[in-house]
């Protein structure tokens, strides 16, 4: 699955509270984009929460914590989230996990 089907936008910090979209990677301090998990189970967007991923510079005090990644592309259609496993892991609800390689999704154990 493509990364820019799960509805994609770059966020800018503005505090612990809020963000604003932006258009580019270079503005960006993190991504928001649906649930591929839960997009597949419900044959798209209607239904589905969205995941936060915010770059390493952002605070631990701006939820979702603690995962940073680094922002690694030019855009939506090569983007890579790289850190030290490098994957996403949702620790409640739907329990997704996977990773976000050079603008595509990777469920974990598919």
């Amino acid at each position: 699955m493509k990364l820019i089907e799960l509805e994609p936008q770059f966020l800018k910090r503005i505090d612990d509270s809020y963000e604003q979209y932006v258009d580019t990677i270079v503005e960006a301090d993190g991504i928001q984009f649906l649930c591929p998990v839960c997009f597949i189970k419900n044959s798209g967007g209607v239904g589905t929460h969205s995941i936060v991923c915010w770059k390493p510079s952002v605070p631990q005090t701006t939820y979702p914590r603690p995962g940073r990644w680094n922002l690694k592309g030019t855009n939506y259609s090569d983007l890579s989230l790289v850190a030290g496993s490098s994957s996403i892991l949702v620790t409640t609800g739907c329990k997704a996990h996977f990773f976000v390689q050079n603008g595509q999704i990777q469920i974990c154990g598919s």
